[in-house]
C-alpha cells in the first residue's frame, strides 16, 4: 500500500528540500510556458552578506591617503589595478567587468549606505532589506511591498524568485515569492514532491490525522500546493533550458545566477530575482590582489559577465543590483583585515543605467572627512538608489510611506 505522508512528514521534507513560499496567494493558474521574450522588466538583487569591502573593489586611484591607510591590503597599479578613468580603478579580480564598464552597462557607486549607525550585520541587513533604517516595526521587505503595490490583472503568476533555500527578507511579506534551493535538483527530490500530492486529496491527510489537525494545516496545505505547482513550472523551465554554460563558474552563486538567466530566457515574466553571495566579513587576512576577497570577487565577476553574455539584448530590460549591508573601516587592522564600517558601495548593471562612470559623492580619505574618523561616510542613502531603480527601471513611483520616514531624493543614475 502506498504510504501517504502526514503533516509532520510534509513539513520535515519540505524543509529538507529548502522549499519556501511566502504566501498561499500564488494562485494555481500558472502562465503557459512560452519561448517569446517577455516585455516585463526584471530586477536581480545580489546581496553580498557580511559587509563587503567596496573600498578594495572600487579604488580611488588618485587618493594618496589610500595606500597609507592600507599598506598591505591596498590595491595599486603595481597590483594590477584595472583603470576605469583618471580617478577610479577596479580590483584586478574584477577585470571581467571592465568590458561591461566600457560598454556603458556597468555603473559602480561609492559611499552608498544606511544613515543608521549600526555595525551589526543582522540589524543592518534587516534595515536595508526592509528599507527602514532603525525601525523594528516594519517587517515587510521593500521588494515585497513593490510586488504588493503592483499586483493585479496583467501581471504574471511567477513574479518573484530567490535562488536559495531561505527567502531573503527583502522578498518577505504578503505577496507570494518562491525560494528554491539546490536541494530540489538532487536526485529523487521530485519524487518526494510527487508523493505530497496525496496530501491534497479529500482523504489524503494520512492515517491518524484528526479533524483538528486538518484544520491546523490551513494555509500550510494551500501554500504547499501552489508551491509544488510553481516548482513544477520551474522544473519544466530548467528541463527544457539551453544547456550552454555561457562561462558561469560552477560554484553555488554561478549556478544560481545561471538558473535565473534560464528562467528569464524561457519567456516567464519574472520581475524580481534575489540571490545571496555570503562570506565577506574579512576581519583578518583580507588579502590584496590575491587572498579570500580576491577569490570571491573573481567568481562574482565571472558570474556577472557570464550573465550579461547569456542575456544578450535582454540586458536592456534587466538590471542587476549588487549591494551589501555596510562598508569596512578605511584603515586596515592589525590582522591585515578591515572591521565593520559605515559607507559602502553598489554595482548597477544593465537596465538603462548610466554606465561607464562612477556615481556617488566622494569626499576623500583624509581623517576629517571620514565618518567618526574611521569609515567612509554615507553620501547616498541606499533608499534613494532603490527609489530610482523602481521609478526608472520598473516604472514604479513609490507612494508616500513606501519608504517609512523618508522622502527619496532623485539621483541621476539613468
Amino acid at each position: 500500500m502506498r504510504h501517504t505522508p502526514n503533516r509532520r512528514e510534509f513539513l520535515q521534507a519540505s524543509a529538507a528540500l529548502g522549499i519556501a513560499a511566502q504566501s498561499s496567494a500564488l494562485g494555481s493558474a500558472l502562465r503557459p510556458f512560452s519561448q517569446d521574450a517577455p516585455a516585463v522588466r526584471t530586477l536581480v538583487v545580489v546581496f553580498l552578506r557580511g559587509g563587503a569591502d567596496f573600498l578594495n573593489m572600487i579604488i580611488p586611484r588618485d587618493d594618496l591617503t589610500y595606500s597609507l591607510m592600507r599598506p598591505t591590503v591596498g590595491i595599486g597599479e603595481e597590483n594590477g589595478l584595472v583603470p576605469l578613468d583618471a580617478d577610479w580603478g577596479l580590483h584586478p579580480a574584477l577585470a571581467p567587468l571592465e568590458p561591461l564598464y566600457k560598454e556603458k552597462l556597468l555603473a559602480p557607486m561609492v559611499c552608498v549606505g544606511s544613515p543608521h549607525a549600526t555595525r551589526s550585520h543582522f540589524d543592518a541587513q534587516d534595515f536595508m532589506e526592509n528599507a527602514a533604517p532603525g525601525s523594528r516595526t516594519v517587517h515587510s521587505g521593500w521588494l515585497n511591498r513593490y510586488l504588493q503595490a503592483t499586483a493585479g490583472e496583467g501581471r504574471g503568476s511567477f513574479r518573484a524568485l530567490a535562488m536559495q533555500g531561505l527567502l531573503p527578507q527583502s522578498l518577505r511579506g504578503k505577496h507570494p515569492a518562491l525560494a528554491v534551493s539546490r536541494a530540489v535538483e538532487r536526485k529523487g527530490a521530485w519524487s518526494v514532491l510527487d508523493s505530497f500530492e496525496s496530501l491534497y486529496d479529500a482523504d489524503g491527510m494520512g492515517d491518524g490525522e484528526t479533524m483538528d489537525a486538518r484544520a491546523k494545516l490551513g494555509d500550510v496545505v494551500e501554500s504547499g500546493k501552489v508551491t509544488i505547482e510553481t516548482l513544477r513550472q520551474y522544473r519544466d523551465i530548467i528541463a527544457t533550458a539551453d544547456p550552454a554554460d555561457h562561462g558561469y563558474p560552477t560554484d553555488g552563486f554561478g549556478r544560481g545566477l545561471r538558473r535565473i538567466g534560464q528562467v528569464l530566457e524561457s519567456g516567464e515574466e519574472l520581475e524580481i530575482a534575489g540571490i545571496d553571495l555570503n562570506g565577506w566579513d574579512h576581519h583578518a587576512g583580507l588579502g590584496a590582489a590575491e587572498g579570500p576577497q580576491a577569490t570571491k570577487l573573481a567568481r562574482m565577476a565571472q558570474a556577472l559577465a557570464a550573465f550579461r553574455k547569456h542575456m544578450g539584448p535582454r540586458m536592456n530590460r534587466i538590471m542587476v543590483m549588487v549591494m551589501t549591508e555596510f562598508g569596512r573601516s578605511v584603515i586596515e587592522n592589525g590582522s591585515a583585515g578591515t572591521d565593520h564600517g559605515h559607507g559602502g558601495g553598489m554595482l548597477l548593471l544593465g537596465g538603462g543605467v548610466k554606465g561607464g562612470e562612477v556615481h556617488g559623492e566622494w569626499r576623500g580619505l583624509s581623517p576629517g572627512r571620514l565618518y567618526q574618523g574611521r569609515d567612509l561616510p554615507v553620501t547616498t542613502d541606499f533608499r534613494d538608489v532603490f527609489a530610482d531603480v523602481l521609478r526608472e527601471h520598473l516604472d514604479f513611483k513609490a507612494p508616500r510611506g513606501f519608504f517609512p520616514d523618508h522622502k527619496p531624493q532623485r539621483l541621476k543614475l539613468f
